[in-house]
């Protein structure tokens, strides 16, 4: 098996005395019989594509003529879990190789003619050729530290990945600074609380305070990871993406297109979840991949390396979109998906475009047109959600129960009678009535959908418990026990079917 971030195997087969053009054509006719779908074939080389199967979803074979050699390398088209090929390059040239000796043997009489004729057949302009074949910035990702090496078709991904990765190790030693004690003890009573402030201050993604005006966050965040997984799960594939479309953008535009579609990402998530802060690159990342599949269904690229790309292209992103694990922020990557494929085909019809303005600066003005319009849209159009007054109401609440409680069944033994129904009507029936106010103000909160269900719960309880009070006192005062005893069972009732509906409701 073969193991690196673009897997491939690569043998060199020495001409000495025998024809290049006799060779290509063994070659040519061999990946015929083979079914592969040839993209690219002329006197320097040969390109094809193998077949998609539950074994593959294609690899592309090359075969260049270089210093009386030829070069045939098999090299995985999509990106591979683990890093491994799984030995698909490797049965890809076996198999060549054992067809290539079947059609010397068939061709041995007729080997020049056949060869003269196809090529005669090769066209003047073909849409792929050998100096800029598609997956020309993925070939040069050879050895561990080759993603981090800018070069002239792969320049801004190692950038971004060099920078993702510094602010992550000046984040994660600040917080180790910041968490640990005189004696070098991490202190964990403090760890959520100085985690969620330092990811704040270095600007991570944050529903409140964006609609307040710190919309810079939509691009600071994308640049900020919460831990080193999920930074290696990130950079991987942005390895692997940015390698297959920087060379075909061009450098500048692809900056652009990975930061306009990292802020869309960043306000999906404002407008759709509530999360106390978000962060990373995964929204930017899953732009490119919709920039990715919108280039791969069009004529950008040759049909034989666009259906390859294609089918490896959904692979990855269906593997990464599809699983719905919690704490995952599923807007900001769906939002990145859907409006880099929208970036796709603009960045299409502006680099097709005739106009040489349309071509230079038509990707970046329409995009950042976009992308004000979708995030002044959100910032008009998205609740402020109340969470804090939420929490405040909600602490409140369990406060005055917990007090309202003890003046109602506590003390009853220590004082007279006419004391306990003083102290019931002078402060209890006050604080029953604040409660009750405490409750409607619950119900008028704007919040997101699985808190305001609590804040409706929480509401009805309060309103019960209320209705409960006030019974339990007309009783005591009237000393009248068969007429408030009905009421006040099923009240209680009542308050314990809508706890125990809510636990299960919720998995407690």
């Amino acid at each position: 098996m073969n193991f690196g971030i673009s897997p491939n195997r690569i043998v060199t087969v020495p001409l000495g005395d025998y024809n290049s053009d006799y060779y290509l054509t063994l070659l040519y006719q061999a990946m015929l019989n083979l079914g592969w779908d040839i993209g690219y074939f002329d006197h320097d080389g040969i390109i094809a594509y193998t077949k998609i199967s539950w074994e593959s979803y294609s690899e592309e074979v090359s075969a260049r003529v270089k210093d009386n050699n030829i070069i045939i390398k098999s090299e995985c088209v999509g990106y591979q879990a683990w890093f491994f090929d799984y030995g698909k390059n490797k049965k890809n040239l076996d198999l060549l190789f054992g067809e290539i000796e079947y059609a010397e043997f068939h061709l041995q009489n007729n080997l020049e003619q056949t060869t003269q004729a196809l090529m005669n057949e090769v066209p003047e302009k073909q849409f792929l050729s050998l100096d800029d074949p598609p997956m020309d910035g993925k070939e040069q990702l050879r050895g561990f530290f080759s993603p981090f090496v800018p070069r002239k078709k792969y320049f801004i991904t190692p950038l971004l990945l060099i920078l993702n990765t510094a602010i992550f190790i000046l984040t994660f030693f600040t917080l180790d600074i910041l968490l640990k004690d005189s004696h070098g003890q991490i202190k964990l009573d403090a760890a959520e609380t100085v985690f969620d402030k330092l990811y704040m201050l270095f600007g991570a993604n944050n529903r409140a305070q964006v609609l307040h005006g710190q919309v810079w966050r939509l691009v600071t965040s994308t640049f900020l990871h919460l831990s080193w997984l999920h930074l290696i799960f990130n950079m991987i594939p942005l390895v692997y993406v940015g390698s297959l479309i920087e060379c075909k953008l061009g450098k500048w535009n692809y900056l652009l297109m990975y930061l306009y579609t990292g802020i869309i990402a960043s306000m999906a998530s404002v407008i759709w979840t509530s999360a106390s802060i978000s962060a990373g690159a995964s929204g930017a990342i899953f732009g490119l991949f919709g920039i990715l599949l919108a280039l791969v269904s069009t004529d950008f690229y040759e049909r034989s390396a666009r259906k390859a790309l294609l089918i490896s292209t959904v692979i990855v992103v269906a593997y990464n979109i599809l699983p719905l694990a919690k704490g995952v922020d599923h807007a900001a990557h769906f939002g990145g998906l859907l409006s880099g494929y929208l970036f796709g085909w603009m960045a299409y019809l502006g680099l097709s475009h005739k106009n040489l303005f349309i071509k230079k600066w038509g990707i970046a003005l329409a995009g950042a047109v976009f992308v004000c319009a979708f995030v002044s849209c959100g910032m008009l159009f998205s609740h402020q959600y109340q969470t804090k007054e939420f929490a405040a109401l909600i602490q409140k609440a369990e406060k005055m129960e917990l007090e309202i409680n003890s003046e109602f069944y506590n003390n009853i033994d220590s004082v007279t009678r006419q004391k306990k129904l003083e102290m019931l009507e002078q402060l209890a029936l006050p604080e029953v009535k604040d409660l009750k106010k405490t409750g409607d103000k619950l119900k008028r909160l704007v919040l997101p959908s699985k808190q305001r269900k609590a804040a409706e719960v929480m509401a009805k309880l309060i309103d019960l418990e209320c209705q409960l009070y006030h019974q339990v006192y007309l009783e005591f005062k009237d000393e009248n026990y068969s007429k408030y005893r009905p009421a006040i069972d099923s009240l209680t009732n009542e308050v314990n079917d809508v706890r125990d509906d809510w636990a299960k409701e919720n998995g407690d």
